[in-house]
């Protein structure tokens, strides 16, 4: 915190701080309403988080869908989020379910080419789930249209920049089995030919989105400063005026006429926030999300006094690292929903729904002590579906011999070298097996959701997720609790303001993305959840700040 005390070196009516999701939906609403913004990146590289994604947002009745309510969409939302709540309060939903459609819109207008994607809700038998789903995502990229910028954008080493659609890799596991499985790869093979012959960078998934979304705002000449980390909030007299700005130039003082919205993600990749907030074990060494997300603007409005909330959450994406510690997989639920996969504890019992919600599923795991976990794996399934860094009906031997996987002709010898309990694995999977004939999970419903059966194999009989694990080899993969995010922290209200811990706001200060106790509260209703959250309150802050009177941040 900075008490202002001289003139600014320059002004805008709203600075944003970082580069995530919301940051380039709040300045071109911005600047449609009449006024200036600039985007501030700690970064050399921009897109935050958002970029190491899938690239998918799940927003309720927007425009592309076609097929939905804005009051299915909230009775949805009420049945997975549970009763109001500070980070998820009864005016916060309304504002998500009723800007929501605005910001799509907005966006489409703008330029941004988004599209629908199938991905049902995750939920998606609850009261108002909807089963071809809410997702939407932004249509394949060529990285080349952003000329000088082009290499400027941030990416996740674990997604190979490919022409290909996040919603499609459920697809590709199945490439060995379906006919889906096999046009998804086709397609996939075919585009990559079509970039070699032609010189085009095609990228889907959160570089496809961001690409678009920078694309959109270089030709809209938004302001965008990449290694300008902001060090502090300048006040006056109780309100955020503007940031203090480390750059290579030296120090600078920005003003911000309207407001400061933060848009600079968690604390994934703060030991001590972890430490402090976050069930243990982690230390941030199992996360996903991008190298800034270290949580300095949160401890910023932390300071100020502001209120926080879930934070002891995680965009949970349970997964697995190879022995050099680097990213194996995420693989809840689109290859655990596999036939021939469950995942237990070091008890040998199953935790969850393996074709279910990965955030639930992180959530079971620490509930049961069970970090690490581990996938027990029947060796025709690796013939039939890929693993991780494992493509389906290739030698799994390398990944013995590097210790990713272990393996054993029985499942009693397989316990033992994983070190789960041999009697608790046996006996959890002779019951696993009775279900996978019935097709019928007694235990945790697996496959009795659409997207649980979107996430297995349609051929399988009679439920596309369970299959018998009974012919040896058998393998195990350790699992941990990966997370692409922290998901807890500053508490807003329906306006994007961030609130004190007596309700009141913060004058001059907005917040959006990771860096809020988001409006689905302590789950994950559907694909892009975070995202979608973050546009649709980038979109409110930069609408909210521009209304017409005086410093819109205002308790």
């Amino acid at each position: 915190m900075v008490e202002a005390a001289m003139s600014f070196d320059e002004t805008f009516d709203l600075v944003i701080v970082g580069s995530g999701c919301a940051s380039v939906t709040a300045a071109l609403a911005v600047q449609a309403a009449g006024g200036s913004a600039v985007i501030l990146e700690k970064q050399a590289l921009f897109g935050g988080s958002t970029a190491f994604s899938g690239g998918i947002a799940w927003i309720p009745a927007n425009p592309l869908l076609g097929d939905d309510s804005a009051e299915a969409g909230r009775t949805y939302l009420d049945a997975i989020v549970g009763a109001p709540d500070k980070a998820s309060p009864v005016e916060k939903r309304d504002s998500f379910i009723a800007q929501g459609p605005m910001a799509v819109q907005f966006l489409l207008d703008q330029g941004v080419d988004l599209i629908r994607v199938p991905w049902p809700d995750y939920y998606s038998n609850e009261p108002g789930g909807h089963e071809y789903g809410r997702t939407i995502s932004a249509a394949l990229f060529d990285l080349r249209e952003l000329g000088d910028w082009q290499d400027k954008l941030g990416y996740f080493y674990g997604f190979p920049r490919m022409p290909v659609g996040s919603w499609e890799f459920v697809d590709l596991t199945l490439a060995k089995t379906t006919w889906k499985g096999k046009r998804a790869a086709l397609k996939l093979a075919w585009n990559m030919l079509k970039d070699k012959l032609t010189g085009a960078r095609t990228v889907g998934s959160g570089n496809a989105l961001q690409g678009r979304m920078l694309k959109a705002a270089l030709d809209h000449r938004v302001p965008i400063r990449l290694e300008n980390e902001v060090t502090g909030l300048e006040i006056d007299a109780g309100a955020v005026v503007g940031v203090t700005v480390r750059t290579a130039q030296g120090e600078r003082r920005i003003g911000a006429r309207k407001g400061v919205l933060l848009n600079a993600g968690g604390f994934s990749r703060n030991a001590e926030m972890r430490k402090a907030f976050q069930p243990q074990p982690n230390t941030g060494a199992w996360t996903m999300a991008n190298p800034g997300d270290t949580g300095g603007p949160m401890q910023m409005a932390m300071a100020l006094g502001a209120d926080v909330d879930c934070m002891e959450e995680a965009w949970w994406t349970p997964g697995s690292l190879l022995p050099d510690g680097t990213y194996g997989g995420f693989h809840v639920p689109g290859e655990s929903g596999k036939p021939g996969v469950i995942i237990v504890g070091p008890d040998g019992r199953r935790l969850g729904n393996e074709a279910g919600a990965y955030m639930e599923f992180g959530q079971r795991m620490y509930a049961s002590g069970a970090v690490p976990a581990w996938a027990i794996i029947e060796g025709r399934t690796l013939t039939r579906y890929s693993w991780g860094p494992v493509l389906a009906g290739k030698s799994p031997a390398p990944f013995v011999e590097s210790g990713y996987f272990v393996k054993a002709d029985t499942l009693a010898d397989l316990a033992r070298k994983a070190g789960i309990d041999p009697d608790g694995l046996v006996g959890e999977v002779a019951r696993f097996n009775g279900f996978a004939e019935r097709g019928v999970d007694e235990d945790f419903g697996r496959g009795a959701s659409h997207h649980n059966r979107a996430m297995g194999d349609p051929g399988n009989r009679p439920n596309p997720t369970l299959g018998k694990i009974e012919a040896g080899p058998f393998y195990a993969v350790e699992i941990l609790p990966l997370d692409v995010g922290t998901s807890g922290g500053l508490v807003t209200d329906e306006n994007a303001r961030v609130l004190r811990a007596d309700g009141s706001a913060i004058p001059g200060l907005y917040a959006a993305g990771n860096i809020t106790a988001p409006v689905v509260g302590h789950t994950y209703p559907g694909a892009g959840a975070s995202i979608g959250g973050g546009i649709v309150f980038g979109y409110v802050a930069a609408c909210h700040a521009m209304a017409p009177g005086d410093r819109q941040g205002a308790g």
